[in-house]
């Protein structure tokens, strides 16, 4: 016997609470970083549980349940993301935003190409679960496709307020990555595209921009900021979230029960 409305979305609430003061522990406390990437690790097997105590299901109904063209998904995500962010960057630099000094050692890159792509995957994926799998395979059913976009992506934005200052630009920012990767889900069923595509902005973000401060892999000299350089941020997001409608042509669809699935 399925629950009542009000009570699936108080468990789904409970749920997502926990799940979400979890994630950000490294706000509060200072963790080295295998101790973080443990912390990370260890919240898929927490999702799991968490989705199958709240009545939904584990990781698989999450939407992480592997199907045909699961890993191209992921794949063609992190190529196209990571492309249109190192374009980004380029268009940046080409226009005067920064000036490039030198590369680090090429042990230090080897570095920091191995720590954000671990790190930066692990980031992605569990956001991905919490913000959009949980959240969408909870309130399918209950909300339309185009109602969860939105959802999921002021859910997004409002989360990042536990460590970036929300203004407008930032703001419109954090909507439009929202909403790409919102519509990757409903197009696929699954959270693999969303994955790839945020994992690869992520990765491309931390080789131009390092962990703490400490750079990445070239050596920068930034210049005085002027107002067109958040514009130009802006506009690169829109048309890769534009771009992102020609990629659907290569992406496959899950077959199975994933986060869209119609409850009944």
């Amino acid at each position: 016997m399925s629950r009542p409305l009000g009570v699936r979305l108080l468990w789904m609430g409970v749920g997502f609470a926990v799940l979400d003061v979890y994630l950000n522990v490294p706000n509060f406390v200072q963790l080295s970083p295998v101790a973080w990437l443990g912390l990370y690790a260890a919240f898929f097997p927490l999702a799991h549980a968490v989705g199958r105590w709240t009545g939904v299901g584990g990781l698989g109904a999450l939407g992480l349940a592997p199907h045909r063209g699961w890993a191209r998904n992921l794949g063609l995500g992190f190529v196209f993301c990571s492309a249109l962010w190192a374009l980004k960057y380029v268009v940046l630099w080409a226009l005067g935003a920064f000036q490039i000094e030198g590369a680090r050692p090429a042990g230090e890159i080897s570095g920091l190409v191995l720590q954000a792509a671990l790190a930066m995957f692990l980031s992605s994926a569990t956001d991905d679960v919490l913000v959009r799998g949980y959240l969408v395979r909870h309130l399918s059913g209950v909300l339309s496709a185009g109602a969860l976009v939105a959802f999921t992506t002021f859910v997004y934005v409002i989360n990042h307020a536990w460590y970036v200052h929300l203004t407008l630009e930032s703001s419109l920012y954090l909507g439009l990555l929202g909403v790409m990767f919102s519509l990757a889900l409903v197009r696929t069923g699954s959270l693999w595209l969303s994955i790839g595509l945020h994992w690869g902005g992520n990765v491309v973000y931390r080789l131009y921009d390092g962990f703490d401060a400490q750079g990445g892999v070239l050596r920068r000299v930034m210049l005085p900021e002027a107002p067109w350089h958040e514009g130009v941020k802006l506009a690169m997001t829109a048309l890769t979230l534009a771009a992102l409608f020609l990629l659907f042509r290569f992406t496959e669809k899950s077959e199975r029960e994933g986060p869209l699935f119609a409850r009944g």
